[in-house]
């Protein structure tokens, strides 16, 4: 069903001049994660990237940096690794993740844009691009950062965060596009189906390959 321009008043990150910087980031948040369908049914289609990349930038460094604290954490305690080279992989794992953390913010830039332009793309092909490139971005933007912060949760936060940001992106899609959430979902799998389909090919190439190569030396 389609919503009228005029319902689409805005997440609650969109007036945070006059919610407040972190009351709009938590209320924001909360909202996407809990009522993804209510939440993407008022997110503004349009207004520029800048807002959105900013709520995901914030949402995905937390997380990358809870995990990232949480995996020095264990090493430091020998947990995951061997316990005579706890500290040599602590001290590893430091330098490593200091330089990811530092470079974290271009990472999520980066993979949003190519994200959401992968996402775009696949959401024309099935036929459920019924807004522009932005409204695609936007859900992306959202979705990942209010799933970004569930990496505080020990051992799981990754898989949840990850998993949770996939439902809300499709819940997103639906509502953003006006389209029904098959398409979305469809949307959202279709580059891992490509892959894994591309995979399989691929083996069962080489298969028969070795096949026909054992054949001919006999």
């Amino acid at each position: 069903m389609a919503v009228p321009a005029s319902a689409r008043t805005g997440l609650p990150w969109e007036h945070r001049q006059g919610r407040g910087f972190f009351n709009a980031f938590i209320e924001t948040l909360v909202m996407v994660l809990t009522r993804p369908a209510e939440a993407f049914g008022i997110m503004k289609r349009e207004g520029g990237l800048g807002e959105p990349l900013i709520y995901a930038l914030i949402g995905g460094c937390v997380g990358g940096i809870a995990s990232f604290l949480f995996s020095l954490g264990f090493q430091s305690l020998g947990l995951f690794t061997d316990r005579h080279d706890s500290g040599l992989a602590a001290m590893a794992g430091l330098g490593i993740g200091s330089a990811m953390i530092i470079l974290l913010p271009v990472f999520i830039v980066i993979g949003l844009f190519i994200g959401s332009a992968i996402v775009h793309l696949c959401l024309m092909i099935v036929g459920g691009a019924n807004q522009s490139f932005e409204a695609t971005f936007r859900v992306l933007a959202f979705s990942h950062g209010s799933a970004g912060p569930l990496q505080i949760i020990p051992l799981c936060g990754g898989l949840i965060s990850g998993v949770w940001a996939v439902v809300c992106t499709c819940f997103g899609l639906a509502r953003a596009h006006e389209t029904d959430t098959g398409r979305a979902v469809l949307a959202v799998f279709l580059p891992l189906i490509v892959c894994c389909g591309g995979g399989i090919l691929i083996a069962l190439m080489f298969g028969a390959l070795g096949a026909w190569t054992a054949t001919s030396h006999h």
